[in-house]
């Protein structure tokens, strides 16, 4: 039981030590704060994570996911195998008794603070389950969060908050906000502010409608960035 738990522990560690960071060091450093949030959130969240291992939505070379598959477990939201088939599923369930974080369903108490716990079956992270890369990290996911907070904690307290513990929070809260928002009515929409605050991934209906498009919108700051930046030219 104890093992389900393992992430909430990790993301309350996060909440902690912000307001703690904050407290000691003041609000100088929310800056650097959001600016690496938003290479996480833009680049490891949504493109590999999210669209790339997720959804197959488009292909980028060999060292791009090297270093991508590396930050997408940087992200304190669960591995990628993890949290892959959890949203696999949720795309399978959603808004329905099995989907596995409804706000209307389960209510957002639950999305909050719940445990989200599904019998994902194999099959549905099988192609996630051939690549020997993605299994070492899922085995090695908090080993790797422990090692990091304990490095950071004895040689640099102030990255720890700032470059560490607050852009994971706000990724923490960018994957609520994706999870409550377009959700809300019991029917999934597009929704303007969740496209502004998670930077592209707002467009949530024509993402449940299409989730093989690596781009939402004309204005997806994803979408862009997997463009120009990742997408490996055809």
């Amino acid at each position: 039981m104890l093992n389900k738990y393992k992430i909430r522990v990790l993301q309350v560690f996060f909440i902690l030590t912000g307001i703690i960071g904050i407290s000691v060091y003041g609000f100088s450093g929310l800056f650097t704060s959001l600016i690496v949030y938003i290479v996480l959130e833009v680049f490891a969240g949504n493109a590999t994570l999210h669209r790339y291992y997720c959804h197959r939505s488009f292909k980028m070379a060999a060292w791009k996911e090297r270093i991508l598959c590396w930050l997408s477990h940087h992200i304190g939201i669960g591995s990628v195998l993890g949290w892959g088939g959890y949203h696999r599923w949720h795309h399978m369930h959603s808004d329905t008794e099995k989907d596995l974080h409804s706000p209307t369903v389960q209510g957002i108490p639950h999305v909050l603070f719940g445990v989200w716990d599904a019998n994902i079956p194999r099959s549905m992270v099988k192609d996630l389950l051939s690549d020997d890369k993605l299994v070492w990290w899922h085995r090695n996911y908090y080993k790797y969060h422990v090692i990091v907070i304990i490095s950071l904690m004895l040689i640099s307290p102030w990255t720890l908050v700032f470059v560490y513990a607050i852009p994971n929070l706000f990724s923490l809260l960018s994957a609520y906000a994706i999870a409550i928002l377009p959700h809300r009515t019991s029917d999934v929409k597009n929704d303007l502010l969740t496209e502004v605050l998670t930077l592209g991934e707002g467009w949530h209906k024509y993402h449940h409608d299409n989730p093989t498009h690596y781009r939402y919108n004309a204005y997806d700051i994803t979408g862009l960035a997997i463009h120009y930046l990742l997408k490996e030219r055809e």
